[in-house]
């Protein structure tokens, strides 16, 4: 026999008796009048028996009950104390790799659980903000101001994604739905020379502000943290405030 079985008993680690007789090449039978004297010393000094060891049965080969020993680390070091040469070396030996192995097994597992509880509450903790995040798009989409702001599909679906990104944290850049190039009002007043009030109204007066033409999307307001619609243009929406505006060089 090269290793000891343990085996767990309310929790505790202990090795059956006849384990121990067959490691220490001692007969079971006087082995547990060993073990009973060990109890009886340890009766009368009012020391718990079960710290050492632990009664128990088992049924041999007739099917009969007998009796045996579950010993604890402890009663396993009292065994050894009480034994020399080299049965008695071998068996320290042998004990003491059977319960560090466990205790290894257990560290290990320990290790696994926190792991896992840790990564449980990351997950709780993002599914909650996507939660969270998920009520208040509900909330903004059933605003009735919100089915006045007229966003395009591109831009709702960016929102949604961009919230989404807020919450997990996420990068979903690569997700995010491809627009072609667009420009704001204040970016094609500068290039026309005009402020972008004017391209605003010369727009809203055309009717320019279409799919056509651009996406509405929510930008930040000027004077505020508040986001609002606004129009973002296309080309062609340059291209009719251009002619709009008469301008004939512009670069773009």
């Amino acid at each position: 026999m090269n290793e000891l079985t343990l085996t767990n008993f309310n929790g505790v680690e202990t090795i059956d008796s006849r384990l121990v007789a067959e490691a220490t090449g001692k007969e079971h039978g006087k082995l547990l009048r060993d073990i009973r004297t060990y109890c009886d010393y340890l009766n009368e000094s009012k020391i718990g028996l079960v710290d050492f060891f632990i009664e128990s049965t088992y049924t041999d080969g007739k099917g009969e009950i007998r009796p045996c020993y579950l010993c604890t680390r402890k009663g396993c070091e009292m065994i050894a104390n009480k034994m020399t040469g080299a049965k008695g070396v071998t068996f320290t030996a042998m004990y003491i790799n059977a319960f560090h192995k466990m205790e290894e097994h257990i560290n290990l597992v320990h290790k696994q659980l926190n792991a896992l509880e840790t990564q449980a509450r990351a997950d709780r903790a993002a599914a909650m903000r996507i939660n969270a995040e998920n009520r208040r798009l509900k909330l903004l989409f059933d605003n009735p101001q919100w089915k006045d702001m007229q966003l395009s599909g591109i831009g709702i679906e960016t929102l949604g994604l961009k919230k989404f990104e807020a919450a997990t944290g996420i990068d979903i850049g690569n997700a995010l739905p491809q627009t072609e190039k667009t420009w704001s009002a204040t970016e094609i007043g500068n290039a026309f020379g005009v402020s972008s009030m004017a391209i605003g109204k010369k727009a809203n007066a055309l009717g320019i502000k279409t799919e056509q033409n651009g996406i509405f999307v929510l930008d930040k307001s000027r004077h505020s943290n508040k986001e609002v619609p606004t129009f973002r243009y296309n080309q062609n929406g340059v291209n009719a405030l251009a002619e709009a505006f008469g301008i004939t060089n512009y670069l773009f």
